[in-house]
């Protein structure tokens, strides 16, 4: 019954979005970020980085997902902050200084991107 009902509550939209920030909020790193890793500029690697990231997911990680929902944030930002570095060269330390710095995932584009 636990069970059901943790799953039930897993395929809520709001409570994914709540749990996801709340895991953003505890990465947040020690360095500031780099001057040239501008709002709109963050804003447009975040969007690109989780359609990669996204597409990567359904193709490869969709049986891990209904072994464990709780995965899918961690791997999503995972490939995500690959694709920044792969792609642009800022460290997951520099990106993620700057998400917080410029508050991106307040962003109301951002969020009805996610």
């Amino acid at each position: 019954m636990f069970e059901r009902s943790q799953q039930f509550l897993m395929q809520d939209p709001a409570l994914q979005m709540e749990l996801f920030n709340l895991g953003i909020k505890m990465e947040q790193p020690p360095t500031a970020a780099p001057e040239d890793l501008k709002k709109d500029t963050v804003i447009d690697l975040v969007k690109k980085s989780n359609d990669f990231a996204f597409e990567l997911f359904k193709k490869e990680y969709l049986k891990v997902m209904s072994a464990d929902p709780m995965i899918m944030p961690v791997l999503i930002s995972a490939i995500a902050h690959d694709w920044v570095f792969k792609n642009h060269s800022w460290s997951e330390d520099q990106f993620k200084a700057a998400l917080f710095e410029h508050k991106i995932y307040e962003e109301p584009s951002v969020a009805q991107h996610m």
